[in-house]
């Protein structure tokens, strides 16, 4: 996992939590300035052109977008590029300085907010699709209140777009090593913090979902579940390899995303829900 997880039992999760866990987006706050170098490698590479090609699958016409949790604006940069026109919007204000000055360097007409996604400031039906990349829904504290904004201002038809982490890699690696109050915790909490001491003594929580969850989530706010994918499914990679010969295994990624036996593999999953 790209995150230090904090070893620790259920009960310490809850002591850690009532004590005032940061918000994600404090941490964010904190690393903004070196966020983008850390997804230069090899395997993050391969994981943005995945999601690349999976994005163009569900955004096939020009349209209005909405960008939560947009951090320093990759996929509303991207998307801008394209010829859509793109609202992001962050609660971490540091991201927001950054996504800033990424648009006006590549002369693209982004507009960027400061805003809580549980609570948008737009009117009802007001966007042609919602992304929410960046796994912000395991990482805000009520993705339902979240996913209900989505529905809320998305038009008829629109499309909801987001990656979120995968249950099922979190407990690959705990039961691999041993931990086994830690796939309890996962279980049972649903709950586990994470953070990188390297960069920040913050410690936020993330929310994975097991890929059965999405679709129920989904169709409990308004929406209908009409694509999953893993997202780099087939790790580990030899990174040297990997980095001359990127584009052959997109094309093997994107083959097999699809398939159900991929989903227990990959540390996130992609899922694209139409709003009824």
């Amino acid at each position: 996992m790209y995150y230090t997880i904090v070893n620790c039992s259920f009960a310490v999760i809850l002591l850690v939590r009532c004590a005032g866990l940061r918000e994600s987006w404090e941490y964010y706050n904190e690393i903004a300035s070196r966020y983008d170098y850390l997804y230069e490698e090899p395997y993050w590479r391969l994981f943005h052109v995945i999601v690349e090609r999976l994005l163009a699958d569900h955004v096939e016409t020009l349209g209005e977008v909405l960008d939560i949790g947009t951090g320093t604006g990759r996929w509303a940069l991207y998307l801008a590029e394209e010829g859509h026109r793109v609202t992001g919007v962050d609660l971490a204000e540091e991201m927001l300085k950054v996504a800033s000055m990424k648009a006006e360097i590549a002369e693209l007409n982004v507009r960027f907010l400061r805003s809580n996604a549980d609570n948008l400031p737009f009117e009802g039906e007001s966007f042609d699709y919602v992304l929410a990349m960046g796994d912000l829904l395991s990482y805000v504290k009520d993705s339902t209140k979240v996913l209900k904004e989505a529905c809320r201002v998305l038009k008829k038809d629109g499309a909801l777009i987001a990656t979120v982490d995968n249950a099922w890699a979190f407990l690959q690696d705990f039961l691999s090593r041993g931990e086994y109050s830690m796939a309890k915790a996962l279980i049972e909490g649903g709950e586990i913090p994470i953070g990188d001491s390297s960069l920040s003594r913050k410690v936020f929580v993330t929310r994975p979902f097991f890929p059965g969850e999405v679709e129920f989530r989904l169709s409990e706010n308004g929406f209908d579940l009409i694509d999953t994918a893993s997202v780099v499914a087939f790790y580990p990679y030899d990174e040297r390899a990997l980095a001359s010969r990127i584009s052959a295994a997109v094309d093997w990624e994107y083959k097999y995303c699809r398939n159900r036996e991929t989903f227990a593999r990959s540390e996130h999953l992609f899922f694209c829900g139409r709003k009824r």
